[in-house]
């Protein structure tokens, strides 16, 4: 070949080799970073698919208003005050009220049934208060009569303003009634009770004769006597 056509071929080899070096320079770093700067100061990819550049987003972030912290709450719910007024899991009818206390007479509850003439004794004074009903997993002291409430009756020994504790009932706004020597009971309000009272729930025929240790002076308790007429 001759000399100038080496020369030029050589010159095209150099100048076409040297652009096609560039051009894979250029795209290597395209490649490197995947994004050019666009006119607008974003980045775009080499596909033009415009990215949002790192001074944008933070100055977008400082421009969002932060979200308010809620405040913790510190008051009773309504399921903690549940929780407290209840009786494994069952939530009860009833508050114990704030002047309660234990007894210092050792009250007792005899109760009679038709089936029994001998009473059957419930001592009546380990608790401040003992709820009657029908529902066992609540009831201090059942009654299973079908007329009965499952929470029908509340005792509660009340500190008095004379200083004594003293028993009241309250009727739990049952459907059959609590009856008080056979007066039926105004339901949520207490009755003061004594010696001797007898209870009785709905229709039910047991009764409760309420005594304490020192009735008739420990004398053997004659059934007769304490059962109601009828």
């Amino acid at each position: 070949m001759p000399e100038d056509a080496l020369a030029r071929a050589g010159t095209d080899g150099v100048e076409r080799g040297g652009g096609h070096k560039q051009i894979a320079r250029s795209r290597s770093r395209d490649a490197a970073d995947g994004f050019g700067c666009g006119t607008n100061g974003d980045r775009t990819n080499q596909f033009g698919v415009a990215g949002k550049g790192k001074g944008k987003g933070k100055e977008k972030r400082k421009e969002d208003p932060e979200a308010p912290k809620e405040e913790p709450n510190f008051e009773a719910s309504g399921l903690l005050a549940l929780e407290d007024n209840s009786k494994n899991g069952v939530p009860l009818k009833f508050t114990r009220p704030p002047e309660a206390r234990l007894p210092s007479v050792k009250w007792r509850l005899y109760i009679f049934t038709k089936q029994t003439e001998a009473p059957r004794i419930l001592h009546a004074h380990r608790m401040p208060g003992y709820l009657f009903g029908k529902d066992r997993r609540v009831a201090d002291v059942p009654t299973d009569h079908p007329t009965c409430s499952k929470q029908h009756a509340v005792l509660h020994y009340r500190l008095a303003s004379t200083g004594e504790v003293k028993p009241y009932i309250m009727d739990l706004e049952s459907t059959n009634g609590t009856f008080l020597n056979g007066k039926r009971l105004e339901p949520a309000r207490y009755y003061e009770m004594m010696e001797r009272d007898v209870l009785k729930f709905g229709m039910s025929s047991r009764e409760f004769v309420l005594l304490h240790s020192g009735s008739a002076n420990d004398q053997p308790i004659d059934p007769a006597q304490l059962q109601s007429p009828g």
